[in-house]
């Protein structure tokens, strides 16, 4: 009886715990699949939104003990060129998913729980298919309101995202009144952590981590947003110095009734494609389609009336599946295929190629269908031939090279920007710029000859290929060949050094062409 007794007194306790939502934007989705408000601007110098009220919501705890001290030692030491990524990108999202919680009535230091779970990429996806910045696996996206279909995955967009998690986690405190556990029940579910409380007759996260009643992923989960969370408020206290921090994203948005080429538009503006689609990331490829009757895109500010002739000009009519450059690429079904033997074949899961084609479980799969799948052709050798999106697009395939008496020129292709040519060629985007006297800013045109720079032109134009190893950023790189870190930048037209990749082509410029 006493236990029974006990256990009902904890229950009525958890379910008093309901905080009141102050200053919401309308519902972000309720549990029940309702559709996400998207925010229509947003600019730097907008106003402030309201801080949160119940001063008990107000900040999350910030307790230093020896597991949070281990994991500030790990990113200060074998985790630093990770922090040092995460870092440099938390600054683009900042502003943006700090206003989406404030606006939801919770802490903005719940910004920090994206930087452990994504490092602020909206491209993560976990061994479980987890995707986008606060990873979300398909159920739970769903179940908060955010689209996933063929042609749109919204949690990899920064605003519907963040309103989804904000959502979840104002359910997750108001059934545990602890930010620790509404953050442990984050990772592992609420039903573990519910479990745990009832049985063991504790509110306490640090009780239930002595105890190892919760998985060693979940035990190492708050005292690594807390570790992240110091060093992010005060990165030079922790020795990040020097953090070259991607500018804030700002937009505005237009409204239009049809399809549009999301690539066809970003040349029309003058704009990079990436760049572009950066601001809307919750399309899968280059075709933006209507949602209901309209399509709403994100734009840079200030380009509404620019962006209106650039996305009439480049409405489709047909909406189909064309992925971005070097993601993807079209197999179709065998006799004898599944899911499972193309995931190995393409070193994938099947949850991924479920999630990327929107096959629902138990759907069969029909000889000759056609799905997409990773794209594992190696950079050196991928063609456009071996890119589903461009061998749609240019017809032809093949190395779209020809030589002549005057040197080696390559026929641009639907998709293509001097970005990607000089990694295709092992050049840089400066030499191909040098060499064709392109001036920064023009569009490249399908059709056109562009002459791939010669191996020894001279010695501006040689350089070693490194290709980037774990745990190396561009700092090391460039001391370990003598080089600037600006020339490497440069050479290799890198706006941000802690985006590089592993496995990533780095051009090295000789080290005379710039003496």
């Amino acid at each position: 009886m006493r236990r029974l007794l006990t256990l009902s007194l904890v229950l009525a306790f958890m379910s008093g715990c309901v905080h009141k939502q102050v200053g919401t934007t309308e519902k972000a989705g309720t549990g029940d699949g309702s559709e996400i408000k998207d925010i229509a601007s947003f600019r730097l110098s907008d106003p402030e939104g309201p801080k949160v009220v119940d001063q008990e919501l107000e900040s999350i705890p910030t307790e230093v003990n020896p597991l949070v001290e281990k994991w500030i030692n790990y990113f200060q030491g074998r985790g630093r060129p990770h922090m040092e990524r995460y870092l440099a990108r938390s600054t683009r999202y900042e502003k943006l998913m700090k206003k989406v919680l404030r606006d939801n009535g919770l802490p903005e230091d719940l910004f920090y729980i994206a930087l452990i779970e994504s490092g602020f990429s909206s491209k993560a996806t976990s061994h479980a298919s987890a995707v986008g910045y606060w990873q979300f696996i398909r159920g739970t996206g769903k179940r908060y309101g955010l689209e996933m279909n063929a042609f749109i995955d919204e949690r990899r967009d920064p605003v519907f995202a963040t309103q989804a998690a904000a959502e979840y986690f104002k359910g997750l405190y108001s059934v545990f009144g602890s930010w620790y556990l509404a953050m442990a029940s984050y990772n592992v579910g609420e039903n573990r952590v519910k479990r745990e409380v009832m049985n063991h007759y504790t509110r306490d996260f640090w009780e239930l981590a002595r105890k190892r009643r919760l998985p060693s992923e979940t035990i190492n989960y708050v005292p690594k947003f807390i570790a992240a969370k110091l060093i992010a408020k005060d990165p030079a206290k922790y020795g990040f110095d020097g953090i070259d921090y991607l500018p804030p994203i700002e937009f505005d948005h237009i409204t239009v009734d049809k399809p549009v080429n999301l690539r066809q538009m970003a040349d029309k503006m003058n704009l990079n494609y990436e760049d572009f689609k950066a601001l809307n990331p919750k399309f899968k490829g280059e075709i933006a389609p209507l949602k209901t009757k309209d399509l709403v895109l994100r734009i840079p500010p200030g380009t509404a009336e620019q962006a209106l002739i650039a996305a009439n000009e480049s409405a489709v009519n047909r909406v189909q599946f064309v992925a971005d450059s070097g993601d993807t690429q079209t197999y179709r079904i065998r006799r004898g295929d599944n899911l499972s033997t193309i995931a190995r074949k393409y070193r994938t899961t099947v949850a991924y190629l479920r999630d990327l084609n929107d096959i629902p479980r138990r759907k069969p799969l029909r000889v000759g269908q056609r799905i997409q799948v990773p794209d594992r052709t190696p950079l050196k050798s991928r063609s456009v031939s071996n890119n589903s999106s461009v061998a749609k697009r240019s017809g032809s395939p093949g190395d779209k090279t020809v030589l002549s008496a005057s040197g080696r020129y390559y026929i641009v292709q639907s998709g293509d920007s001097l970005y990607t040519i000089a990694r295709k060629y092992s050049t840089s985007v400066s030499a191909l710029q040098k060499v064709n006297n392109i001036r920064r800013g023009r569009v490249l045109k399908v059709g056109m000859k562009l002459k791939l720079p010669s191996s020894d032109n001279s010695a501006a134009n040689r350089a070693k290929v490194h290709v980037v190893r774990r745990g190396e950023n561009l700092s090391a790189i460039a001391a370990r060949y003598k080089v600037s870190m600006s020339d490497i930048k440069v050479k290799n037209n890198i706006r941000n050094p802690s985006s590089i990749a592993i496995g990533e082509r780095i051009l090295i410029p000789s080290a005379e062409a710039h003496q």
